[in-house]
């Protein structure tokens, strides 16, 4: 795979991975077989999985070299798991579940200590959490908790559709708002929305392990708990994209079974699910206009799902100016938050805020909250003081004049 890569060279600069790759091939005078052990492992640890060579290469099936760069970067992690095991840190950030529930009840004790500065220092000797990395706080009420107060008085009187709502670990314990705004938007559009108890961390994280059983018993879970909705009539709605890139690419992949392609088939991101709305003509366009100029940084996993660019689209309808910005934040789940890799997904994410300083607009949009919370502490809206970065379904919110 390698040698083809060398020769290919179309993702030189999508990712660390292919530019440490390349520059090694390079230094050995494009001898692969030259590769040292350490080469290997410094492109295995440097892939974030952000799965933007998938759409970049043109040796992916059905071509005969069946290229799957990511897939064999999940493989080779799991790999060296088996031969060397994990440390506890790294099996500590993938129980994003426990991370949430434990520093949702204790909101106001947690997220006091990750500000306190020798605190910090004391969680990068102890876990690997870089001191300068912000971190999304803890809502002091989640979002189930939230819904299980709202949930009822919000449905339509009279549902024309029906869906299923897959918040994910950071709308149910850090970024709740989302979750407020994508319910009331569907609300608004006579959506019936269910969020059923008993939904687990999709699974993405997991792939820092290598850990494709884990992911493949939580497709099986999400399988049994959702299809019984599907059965029914319902869609299924999710408003972070590597969430419902897990449905829609990685659960087939992983856990091959009628159900599961029906599952992925039925998937939707929440601005997807809009757009189809408004192609039927059902969606609501009571907007307040605005004339703001946004700057959109489409998240790594919502450009590798092939649907278009539906927040944009969406967006748009409210009269905004909206400026496409395709570059990666570089955040990427626990690894830009390491002390290994912290600075180098700031340098990532630099590439990003050029291009959003170029537009200069009035805000900058992403669906992705940890994109968010990476562009802005890289200085994507300038000066410091400005509005923080939204998530599309936020600004739909505020545009139709529901309340947050």
């Amino acid at each position: 795979m390698f040698n083809v890569c060398e020769g290919c060279r179309r993702c030189f600069n999508l990712c660390p991975s292919f530019t440490t790759l390349l520059d090694r091939i390079d230094e050995h005078g494009s001898d692969v077989s030259k590769l040292a052990p350490a080469d290997y492992e410094r492109v295995e640890k440097e892939c974030y999985y952000c799965k933007l060579c998938d759409n970049h290469c043109p040796y992916t099936p059905p071509h005969a070299y069946g290229i799957d760069f990511p897939h064999l970067m999940a493989a080779w992690k799991q790999q060296r798991v088996r031969d060397r095991g994990a440390s506890w840190r790294e099996r500590l950030f993938v129980n994003t579940d426990l991370i949430g529930i434990a520093g949702s009840l204790t909101a106001s004790l947690t997220n006091r200590a990750l500000a306190t500065p020798w605190i910090r220092v004391l969680l990068e000797h102890v876990i690997g959490l870089h001191r300068d990395r912000r971190v999304l706080a803890f809502a002091k009420e989640s979002f189930p908790a939230w819904w299980r107060t709202h949930g009822t008085s919000m449905q339509p009187r009279a549902a024309r559709r029906k869906v299923v709502l897959f918040p994910g670990c950071m709308v149910n314990y850090q970024a709740t708002d989302i979750g407020n705004a994508t319910a009331r938007v569907l609300a608004k559009n006579g959506v019936e929305v269910v969020v059923p108890e008993g939904q687990r961390c999709c699974g993405m994280p997991s792939f820092a392990l290598g850990d494709t059983g884990a992911m493949a018993q939580t497709a099986a879970h999400h399988e049994r708990l959702f299809l019984p909705y599907l059965e029914q009539g319902y869609d299924l709605v999710v408003p972070t994209p590597s969430c419902s890139l897990m449905f829609k690419r990685e659960y087939p992949w992983l856990a091959p079974a009628p159900g599961v392609t029906t599952l992925a088939e039925r998937t939707f991101d929440i601005c997807e699910y809009l757009m189809r709305l408004n192609k039927d003509g059902a969606l609501a366009r009571d907007f307040m206009r605005t004339e703001q100029r946004i700057a959109y940084q489409v998240p790594c996993h919502l450009r590798d799902q092939n649907i278009g660019f539906k927040s944009k689209e969406l967006m748009e309808l409210t009269g905004a100016h909206v400026t496409l910005i395709e570059r990666c934040s570089g955040h990427d789940g626990s690894w830009g938050a390491t002390v290994e890799f912290f600075d180098l997904s700031m340098t990532i994410a630099h590439k990003a805020v050029r291009a959003v300083a170029d537009c200069e607009p009035d805000l900058v949009a992403s669906d992705c909250p940890l994109s968010a919370l990476q562009l802005d502490q890289a200085g994507a809206m300038s000066p410091a003081s400005g509005p923080p970065t939204r998530h599309p379904i936020q600004i739909i919110r505020d545009a139709y004049g529901l309340p947050s």
